[in-house]
């Protein structure tokens, strides 16, 4: 199966560009690793579908509501909402889990921990007060899966594959819809507390598979990376792409991530604030933010949660016979339908499938809205039960997994973690409200408005509006690193031109792919070795001139007597192969030259208010950082620090210089005339 879906994702020609002589089976591991976490979607899905079956068990219904004949629209909606409510406050305090203890023990421990706590009340629970307790700490622990395992899968997958994979958290949830809704077909005729108890107490398996699993999965590479254990995280990426430690490709995506990160940190530690805010090398912050916010929401408005929350009871009430089995079947075709979106999100991108799937919705809920008013006979009951059906496989190939990808992909990693909590967050808030008020919407009785089949105009009314929305404001993100996607935001003045984006490369090799991967080993060999690096056939020469894919490269080493002191120009960046590190500053790190994208910062192509003048006159006393600095400023003041301006800085192989030196500190204080010659430590 993963040797499929690899065969049929991977282009090897992209895979090649990034990891010559690798096989597309390097992606196997990845695979491997978003399934086993997409396990925390079942955990969701289960206990969605539960509560659907549980209310409408007669012994249930005996034993909890307070006439023991039905439940009130009152009891329904605290039932079914208080999950919500409890996964709200857990997806906002996410990030304070994922960001401390990484995102595999943030999975552990709320699965190990809240959801299990929550299952084992919600078993012993013989009233409504204590099934709520419950089902709210229940929902604790579910909001911070839903909020990580995405962001997981997104930061462990390599970026042909990782819309696929974020796809699986909405496959894993529609197989959780069905399981529940086969255990509750299997028990609801029991006359025992085991009708509801055992249904329950399976989420306590379910939770230990995850857990299980995940004890055996490697780290996020980036969470690493933000920890600034760059050992752990080139182990991490070697586990995930199944190549050596000192792999060329690794090397590269680890210093992008780095380079990336970095970059973001030295205009400071985000804040949540900062999710909602440009700058700091994001750009158009608060439009993704407004992206990721409204895509959850339009999702949750779309109607699917009123099939899955009280399906059965629409079932019942619109006089379809067979109310459980019907409602079994529509979580089949969820769980079908999820499967060629997997694929499409990859193949036709996000923002065609989506617009597509919410055509889809829009027609069919306004169908079904349109039959129920006009015709009540057992024909149109099941053309609303074929209508409700198309809807469903609408939403399972596009808005179900569409939104978890995008949404975990448009973000930086300075904020990514907070972003796709509050995004997350709004997703169960939104769940809540609905959850609640659609049994004063669609039951008859006191103080509803007995809308029945009519709430369905509102259900296609919302799907029009995320059709609209998503042409006009989401951007396109397949096909690009996750460090790609602000050059995106950044050249892409609207949605509409993002389709035709490409990230710019300056290809380092024009031989051969044989030859390439030669060349590449050698270079990196050659370097390993120089403590002052050599010019190598590969990649960038900078001098003080700026950088130029153009500026000649040749193969004598880098020894120039520059310097006042008569020593050798240290390099300006470091990474030794042999013991991954990186503290890259200057040029090659905190300007952002991104090492596959082979090009200077987005940030320096353009007026970008991200750069200050500011940054100027701040020392750091392990080297200079020169993050927002524009690159000729910086080498018309370190040209200034040495006797032969004409002498280049450093040679770069990918933009990486391999040496065990650290970086010179440069000292750009401008008070007085004096200053102006830089002081270079070696």
């Amino acid at each position: 199966m993963l040797k499929w879906l690899t065969r049929h994702l991977v282009k090897k020609n992209e895979y090649d560009l990034y990891y010559p002589g690798a096989a597309p089976q390097s992606s196997l591991m990845a695979i491997a690793v978003g399934l086993m976490a997409a396990v925390g979607g079942f955990l969701y899905g289960y206990d969605t579908g539960l509560v659907n079956g549980l209310l409408e068990m007669r012994y249930v219904v005996e034993r909890f509501s307070a006439n023991g004949l039905s439940f009130t629209a009152a009891e329904s909606s605290i039932i079914t909402a208080v999950l919500s409510l409890g996964t709200f406050f857990g997806a906002l305090l996410a990030p304070l889990l994922s960001d401390t203890v990484g995102r595999k023990w943030g999975i552990i421990l709320s699965t190990a921990v809240a959801f299990n706590i929550g299952t084992i009340i919600q078993i012993a629970a013989t009233g409504i007060p204590l099934l709520c307790v419950g089902r709210a700490i229940s929902g604790f622990g579910v909001g911070i899966i839903s909020a990580v395992v995405p962001l997981y899968q997104s930061e462990a997958s390599p970026k042909w594959v990782r819309g696929a994979i974020i796809s699986t958290y909405q496959f894993a949830i529609t197989w959780g819809l069905l399981v529940s809704s086969a255990v509750s077909q299997g028990t609801h005729n029991l006359r025992s507390s085991a009708l509801y108890r055992v249904p329950i107490a399976l989420q306590i398996l379910w939770s230990i598979i995850l857990v299980g699993g995940m004890l055996f999965l490697p780290e996020s590479p980036r969470f690493y990376v933000r920890k600034d254990r760059i050992r752990d995280a080139a182990q991490a990426l070697s586990t995930l792409r199944r190549v050596p430690i000192d792999d060329p490709g690794l090397i590269e995506e680890l210093v992008e991530i780095k380079a990336t990160h970095d970059y973001e940190l030295s205009f400071g530690e985000a804040s949540f604030f900062d999710c909602f805010h440009s700058g700091g090398g994001r750009h158009k912050q608060g439009l993704r933010m407004l992206t990721g916010i409204f895509l959850q929401a339009l999702q949750q408005c779309s109607g699917i949660n009123f099939i899955f929350y009280y399906g059965v009871n629409f079932f019942s009430k619109t006089g379809v016979n067979e109310s459980y089995l019907i409602s079994f079947v529509t979580y089949a075709v969820n769980v079908v339908a999820t499967v060629p979106g997997i694929f499409l999100v990859e193949v036709i991108g996000r923002r065609k499938l989506m617009i597509f799937g919410g055509v889809g919705m829009a027609v069919s809920n306004l169908i079904i809205a349109i039959v129920g008013i006009t015709s009540d006979s057992v024909v149109s009951n099941k053309v609303m039960i074929g209508l409700v059906c198309t809807f469903i496989a609408s939403f399972a190939a596009s808005w179900g997994p569409g939104t978890w990808v995008l949404v975990n992909e448009i973000y930086s990693l300075g904020v990514r973690g907070k972003a796709v909590a509050i995004t997350a967050a709004t997703n169960w808030l939104v769940n809540f409200v609905f959850a609640y008020i659609t049994p004063y919407l669609f039951d008859n009785g006191a103080r509803t408005a007995s809308l029945g089949t009519k709430i369905f105009f509102i259900w296609g009314g919302c799907n029009c509006v995320g059709v609209l929305f998503v042409y006009l404001f989401v951007y396109e993100t397949k096909g690009l690193r996750l460090e790609e996607v602000d050059e995106m935001y950044n050249n892409c003045s609207s949605a509409l031109t993002s389709t035709r984006f490409v990230p710019r490369r300056v290809l380092d090799y024009p031989l051969s792919e044989p030859e390439q991967s030669s060349e590449r080993k050698r270079d990196l060999d050659r370097m390993s070795t120089n403590s002052y690096a050599e010019r190598v056939q590969s990649g960038y020469g900078t001098g003080y001139d700026g950088l130029s894919a153009a500026y000649p490269i040749d193969t004598a080493p880098n020894r120039s007597s520059a310097a006042p002191d008569g020593s050798p120009i240290p390099p300006a960046a470091q990474i030794d192969i042999h013991d991954p590190r990186i503290s890259m500053y200057n040029i090659g790190h905190d300007m952002n030259i991104h090492a596959i994208q082979h090009r200077p910062p987005p940030s320096l192509e353009s007026s970008s208010s991200d750069i200050s003048s500011t940054h100027l006159d701040k020392t750091e006393s392990d080297g200079a950082r020169t993050t927002g600095l524009d690159v000729q400023q910086y080498l018309s003041r370190l040209n200034s620090s040495y006797a032969t301006p004409a002498a280049p800085v450093a040679g770069f192989a990918h933009q990486i210089l391999l040496t065990n030196n650290d970086p010179p500190a440069i000292n750009f204080d401008t008070s007085d005339d004096e200053s102006e010659a830089s002081e270079i430590s070696t």
